[in-house]
């Protein structure tokens, strides 16, 4: 009889431990399945997959999309229409070409995973973003992805949609001092003209994003082709920065020197006057 009763106790944990392991299997699956047939355009996304809110949310970026399309179309204009570009399931905005599921956190009915991605083609990158899920009607779907090198305005995919969504549709051919600026790029879209790069960026869509101590604000960065110039986009302002080293970059701005460095693989943004960083890369 005492042994029985010995044994009981690890039947039960051993039910748990089997139940928790499906539950993960099952999470994980989802994951694996969405990125595995995910193309890189949000517009094809398999919304079956994605919870309700995410689904509704690319539903209005796309209707916008369409109204800016409409628009321009209707004015005979040749401005570009309001559009999301590059892939806003991952971090880094030209994608992925691979990747490996991680850890699995479960609470209840909502389930973190970290996703490991790699793009073979852009410097052989490597980062990592959660993928955010939650159980509706029985079944577990992706509700958000996390973006681990993010802050501010792109600091996951739904803070993206909503920004993108809730400014108004672009006037074909507006004014200076209206929706467009001197150079025609659309600020209620997100767009600054990049003087390094000669054309319309978003910076929370820049590969290289930095951050500020509280992770409030957010920095982008962009560099020439031949690496030898770089060109940050903060709230203080844009500043053109040369190099005069591997992976250092200093400008003489009219309101004080600044640096960009990359120090202990870790990318950092601040006044050359006192060496301390305003913005810095977050921990890959």
């Amino acid at each position: 009889m005492k042994t029985k009763i010995l044994f009981f106790p690890l039947i039960v944990i051993g039910l748990l431990f089997s139940c928790d392991n499906t539950k993960s299997n099952g999470i994980t699956k989802v994951v694996n399945t969405f990125y595995k047939y995910y193309k890189g355009k949000y517009v094809g996304a398999d919304k079956g997959m994605l919870s309700a809110s995410l689904a509704t949310l690319i539903d209005k970026a796309l209707e916008k999309e369409a109204a800016s399309a409409e628009k321009i179309k209707a004015a005979k204009s040749t401005d570009k229409p309001d559009m999301i570009e590059g892939d806003i399931f991952t971090s880094l905005n030209e994608g992925y070409t691979g990747f490996k599921i991680g850890d699995t956190k479960i609470e209840g009915d909502k389930a973190i995973v970290t996703v490991e991605f790699t793009n073979k083609n852009y410097n052989n990158t490597t980062w990592k973003d959660d993928v955010v899920l939650i159980k509706e009607n029985g079944a577990w779907k992706i509700d958000n992805v996390n973006y681990k090198q993010d802050a501010g305005a792109g600091k996951n995919i739904k803070a993206v949609l909503t920004q993108f969504s809730s400014a108004a549709v672009s006037a074909p051919g507006a004014m200076v001092g209206g929706d467009s600026d001197a150079h025609g790029c659309k600020a209620s879209a997100g767009y600054t003209w990049s003087a390094l790069k000669k054309t319309c960026i978003r910076a929370f869509e820049l590969p290289l994003k930095l951050s500020n101590p509280s992770g409030t604000l957010m920095a982008g960065v962009a560099f020439s082709d031949d690496k030898k110039q770089a060109e940050v986009f903060a709230k203080e302002g844009n500043f053109i920065l040369t190099q005069k080293a591997e992976n250092s970059y200093i400008s003489t701005a009219s309101n004080g020197s600044m640096f960009l460095e990359k120090k202990n693989g870790i990318w950092e943004f601040g006044a050359s006057k006192d060496g301390k960083a305003l913005y810095t890369e977050s921990k890959k």
